[in-house]
Parts: structure tokens; C-alpha cells; sequence
């Protein structure tokens, strides 16, 4: 049996729309994780990094993407590129 998704939040949302907001949210999350270790990074230089609070920063070290809105996760990574530059 072969499954075919391009999306696979298609199958786990609850509508098209809300699909494809979380997939860009993973995306996103993805990105964040692959220009910022978040994982080995003690949270303090997260939170100062990316000027959040632990919460979210642990939040973010999990990749839990549905404690963020899309601008947010576009802040952080684009806050976390001026960082590395």
C-alpha cells in the first residue's frame, strides 16, 4: 500500500486551510532549527537570541508548533540570521 500527501497535515487537520498553515508553521520550525542549534544552545542565549521567554524558548527547543503563529516563527528565524551574520 503506497500513501501519497503532499502535505502530510492534509490527513491530521481538520480543514485544507488549517494544512496548510501548519505545514508553513513546520517549515518554518525547520528552518529555525537548521540556522540555530536550538537543541545543544543553553536556553539563555535562546531567550537573548531571539528575545523570548523561557517558555517559549523551550516551546521552540521541542519544535511545538502549535504555541506559534506563523509571524512569530518568521521573527524568530529572522532574527536568528541577523544573529549569525
Amino acid at each position: 500500500m503506497t500513501l501519497e500527501y503532499d502535505n502530510i497535515f492534509d490527513v491530521t487537520s481538520a480543514s485544507l486551510e488549517q494544512a496548510s498553515r501548519d505545514k508553513k508553521r513546520s517549515d518554518l520550525m525547520v528552518k529555525i532549527h537548521e540556522v540555530f542549534d536550538c537543541k545543544s544552545a543553553p536556553i539563555k542565549n535562546t531567550v537573548n537570541t531571539l528575545g523570548i521567554t523561557p517558555s517559549q524558548a523551550r516551546n521552540l527547543i521541542r519544535g511545538d508548533i502549535v504555541k506559534f503563529t506563523e509571524y512569530e516563527l518568521e521573527t524568530f528565524l529572522h532574527r536568528v540570521k541577523l544573529s549569525t551574520n
